[in-house]
């Protein structure tokens, strides 16, 4: 017990010199605390609030056992983030009020990194130079929007679409996008939903959106394949866009060439929450965190602090918005029905630190769909493509290798 506070005491001591942590933390009402076991003068002192007697103080416990596995640099799944740990990891609980914990997320998620070692990042130049982007006016329905995309690779080669996570845009796959190999086989696209990244919201509809409904997505994913690509796309789908890849492949084969849907969900239920656009708590601090503790603990810091990033600049509730998609609309079971990998290749990978769209999970999606390939990537969480993309690319190239084939694509 000795050597794990004393370990829960230098792992503070660090954070409170960590500018990220001392950045999120600043102004927060509530104490954060450190405890081993069940003893309060076993208390570690990791933030003590802004101003000096915090209104309230959280307190997180575990077991000396619980601990050590949160402690290791390459925890297992369910150990490897703060919000992991809350719903996985063994005895261990939070004191505090939900709205408390929420307006805290970002410095304990930040916390958590440097209780396992994260504490300095490497800085990383990703080479976009080959990436170009657009606009487009594209016909949704009655209505015409401008809509940003990005495109790299061949010309007029087989078209590969990336469709982006919730809450996120076309950043999160530049990595995919600037790596040689895939320039010289593929013509990536990818684009930016309504109301995210550089595309801006439908006409008229500036933060009074509702959900996105599985309607709306697909009939914007059909869009830029009939009018973008102009040709059959495989796509390359994650979590939301890995759950619309396989709803398109299903609804509308004959504009689908091939699906590699990463992280994708059987029904996820429990992702929306009021925190997500909450007048009392920062959007831009805490929606970022929420997403950071599904990032494999493999990831390096910077790679975490991008893919942060991307959220931390989402509107103003399209994050809560396009939940109501992934975690309260789609059904596997029930959205998915007839499709069937003879008529094209199928594949799912899915990261074993992903506990929003787990790899049992995909593993269900995959037994729905005849033929459908599905693989573990044990290193990886729920941003693969950000993450690590490299590590990504090494289980990525064969499946798409494999649609390739299954297609007659030379």
């Amino acid at each position: 017990m000795k050597a794990i506070v004393q370990e829960l005491r230098a792992a503070a001591a660090l954070a409170q010199q960590d500018s990220e942590f001392i950045a999120g933390a600043r102004g927060l009402p509530c104490a954060i605390w450190l405890q081993a076991g069940t003893d309060p003068q076993e208390r570690v002192l990791a933030w003590a609030g802004q101003p000096a007697a915090p209104s309230q103080c959280l307190v997180i416990s575990a077991p000396p056992d619980t601990w050590r596995k949160l402690l290791d640099p390459a925890p297992p799944p369910g150990y490897h983030s703060f919000t992991a740990a809350q719903r996985q990891a063994q005895g261990l609980r939070v004191k505090g009020d939900a709205l408390a914990i929420a307006q805290a997320l970002h410095p304990l998620e930040r916390l958590f990194e440097i209780l396992r070692g994260q504490c300095e990042a490497t800085p990383e130049l990703l080479d976009r130079s080959a990436i170009s982007g657009h606009y487009a006016n594209l016909q949704l329905g009655a209505t015409t929007a401008s809509l940003y995309y990005e495109t790299s690779g061949l010309a007029d080669g087989p078209p590969l679409l990336m469709l982006h996570t919730a809450g996120a845009d076309s950043r999160q796959f530049h990595a995919l996008m600037a790596d040689a190999d895939l320039q010289n086989q593929w013509r990536m696209i990818a684009f930016d939903m309504p109301s995210h990244g550089r595309s801006m919201p439908l006409p008229g509809r500036a933060w009074t959106e509702g959900g996105l409904t599985r309607e709306a997505y697909l009939q914007t994913c059909v869009a830029v394949i009939r009018q973008v690509a102009r040709a059959p796309a495989v796509l390359l789908g994650c979590s939301m866009g890995a759950a619309m890849a396989l709803v398109a492949a299903a609804r509308s084969p004959d504009d689908v060439a091939g699906v590699v849907a990463l992280e994708a969900p059987y029904k996820a239920a429990g992702r929306r929450t009021p925190m997500l656009c909450h007048p009392q708590i920062n959007q831009a601090a805490h929606n970022p965190a929420y997403v950071r503790g599904l990032m494999g603990p493999a990831a390096t810091l910077a790679a975490r602090r991008d893919a942060a990033w991307i959220y931390a600049q989402g509107g103003y509730g399209v994050y809560a918005n396009d939940l109501c998609f992934y975690s309260e609309d789609f059904d596997a079971a029930a959205h998915l029905n007839g499709l069937d990998s003879r008529r094209f290749g199928v594949s799912l990978l899915t990261g074993a630190y992903d506990y929003s769209a787990s790899p049992a999970d995909s593993r269900r999606v995959a037994a729905l769909i005849p033929g459908a390939r599905f693989t573990e990537m044990p290193e990886l969480g729920h941003f693969p493509m950000v993450e690590n993309p490299q590590r990504l690319m090494d289980y990525l190239k064969p499946e798409l290798a494999h649609i390739r084939s299954a297609r007659g694509i030379a």
